[in-house]
């Protein structure tokens, strides 16, 4: 069995559509369009699984590339998770990097700060929900 993954879909295109346009090429024992879990709209990829590795080229070969409502279909042969490339992630910010306020009230005084033009903060309950 080989496994093969569609990208670049058009988001209208059901498992359905995917398994009747392989099925033209060979047996297909399961195609499956990726939906997204809040919104339950395509994610733009799928995958079919056919039987027979030749035919699974085949229809490789011929529908890489081919335009489908306006979109090319990237197809290629689909890699176990465990083989693929490492993407970068993008880096976590670290609250170890902020700069550390100090909270203590005796840093200056009021007149001070009216003279710089601050105002003293006031720290005030919150509101209650009604």
């Amino acid at each position: 069995m080989t496994n093969i993954f569609i990208a670049n879909l058009d988001f209208g295109i059901t498992s359905e559509d995917l398994k009747a346009t392989f099925s033209q090429f060979g047996e297909v024992s399961y195609a499956h369009v990726v939906y997204d879990k809040k919104t339950k709209k395509s994610r733009g990829f799928g995958y079919v699984e056919m039987e027979d590795t030749d035919q699974a080229i085949a229809a490789i070969q011929a529908l890489n590339g081919v335009e489908v409502n306006g979109r090319a279909l990237d197809v290629k042969i689909a890699s176990p998770k465990g083989s693929r490339p490492d993407t970068p992630k993008k880096p976590t910010k670290s609250f170890k990097d902020k700069p550390q306020r100090s909270f203590s009230n005796n840093t200056r005084d009021n007149s001070s700060r009216e003279a710089d033009g601050e105002q003293k903060r006031v720290m005030r309950p919150r509101r209650k929900r009604i």
